[in-house]
């Protein structure tokens, strides 16, 4: 049987029983169909060419589902499918067996989760060990729910399969308090490590405080949230009056390259120093320009002064109207927003109110890099989302700094 062929309420108890567990099956090869997409959608690293910094960004926007919904269908994809390695080479499935019996549908995603996360508990051992720990969770998980799973895991599975439990961590040796290493990468990329002491320690969690909040809108993860954090305390650092100076000047960073050859090259040119040209274009929205004549062996022949594309008194009355990131659903204040250009300053877009208007670094890239778009309707910013995102492309507006309007 299986199917209620007949209107529910004609259905015996045994038939809509039935009826469910079919559909239970159904759902549960559905979504190991799904999975087999996110597997495919990250190991092609779609979101970066679509302009999301990550997988679990684009799957919010896509299928409107939480962060943390986002990073378990991705982590399980990632456990349940081939990866294929940085250098070409593949990986195998780290759970085989758990993906075999989810796209039978004889496993739910409960069951992979319980799978899973007993697994990880288990990274010390061989893979012989972890492969036979796979496989008697998976047979008792043809007869149990996933609470029973995971109990049976704890007492019968490590019992077996790892009697002498995790191995004492090695004592690490002193290190001295403060510590930092840093290693750049060819693309301008910085890689760092380090460790400080309980004063300074203290001092860096109350700078990155105020910048580390989080609402349930909140797309990025933990570390995400502290590296945004991070970033927006060093922007605050480098506008401080005080900050040391070289040579007599405050520290900048500065690209060199025609205004016309800008505007010519496409989006992902890369430009001497490793950056792409579309990011040259999103850092020239809200850049400090320094106009100068080259001679033809590279020399300056005349530096003027320089000067920001948005000057103070305008920049003033765009933090008075968007109050903070104009993005829908980003509660970024206005103190670490870029200003950005709806049409390009690069293709002589105005810099003033009516072409302007406050982004996060997290969405002034996304603006810059994607297929969503803005407008300014009656002073207030409207966001059109790309097809895959929402195929009716109804604009969206941000409403966590305004009370709504009409």
């Amino acid at each position: 049987m299986g199917e209620v062929a007949s209107p529910l309420w004609q259905s015996s108890d045994v038939e809509l029983v039935e009826a469910l567990a079919a559909l239970e099956t159904r759902m549960r090869q559905n979504y190991s169909a799904m999975l087999d997409l996110v597997s495919e959608l990250d190991s092609r690293r779609c979101a970066g060419r679509l302009g999301y910094s990550n997988t679990a960004a684009l799957l919010v926007h896509a299928l409107r589902i939480s962060r943390g919904e986002a990073r378990q269908r991705i982590s399980q994809a990632e456990q349940l499918h081939e990866v294929t390695m940085p250098t070409g080479a593949v990986a195998e499935a780290a759970m085989p067996l758990t993906a075999a019996g989810l796209k039978q549908g004889t496993l739910g995603v409960g069951h992979v989760e319980v799978i899973q996360k007993t697994l990880d508990s288990m990274r010390h051992l061989e893979q012989e060990q972890r492969a036979w720990a796979e496989e008697l969770m998976v047979a008792k998980a043809a007869d149990d729910d996933p609470g029973a799973l995971a109990r049976y895991g704890a007492r019968y599975v490590r019992e077996m399969v790892d009697p002498d439990g995790t191995p004492p961590p090695d004592e690490e040796p002193q290190r001295p308090e403060r510590e930092l290493r840093r290693h750049l990468f060819r693309d301008g990329r910085m890689e760092f490590k380090g460790r400080l002491d309980a004063e300074a320690a203290a001092l860096f969690e109350a700078l990155l405080a105020p910048f580390d909040k989080r609402d349930s809108d909140d797309m990025r993860s933990y570390a995400e949230r502290g590296g945004d954090a991070f970033a927006d305390v060093l922007q605050k650092a480098a506008n401080a009056p005080d900050l040391p100076t070289h040579n007599g000047l405050k520290t900048e960073v500065a690209f060199t390259i025609s205004l016309d050859a800008l505007e010519r090259a496409l989006g992902e040119t890369i430009l001497p120093g490793n950056l792409s040209v579309s990011d040259a274009r999103r850092i020239a929205c809200d850049c400090h320009v320094l106009p100068a004549v080259m001679g033809g062996a590279s020399q300056p022949l005349d530096v003027a002064s320089p000067a920001y594309v948005v000057p103070a008194h305008i920049r003033r009355a765009l933090v008075l109207r968007d109050r903070g990131c104009s993005f829908p659903g980003c509660d970024r204040p206005a103190s670490v927003c870029h200003a950005h250009h709806i049409q390009s300053w690069l293709k002589g877009g105005p810099t003033e109110l009516r072409n302007l208007t406050l982004l996060c670094g997290q969405h002034h890239r996304l603006i810059h890099r994607s297929e969503w778009e803005v407008e300014l309707v009656n002073d207030v910013p409207y966001f059109t989302p790309p097809a895959y995102v929402d195929p009716a492309r109804e604009p969206r507006r941000n409403r966590l700094h305004h009370s709504p309007v009409g």
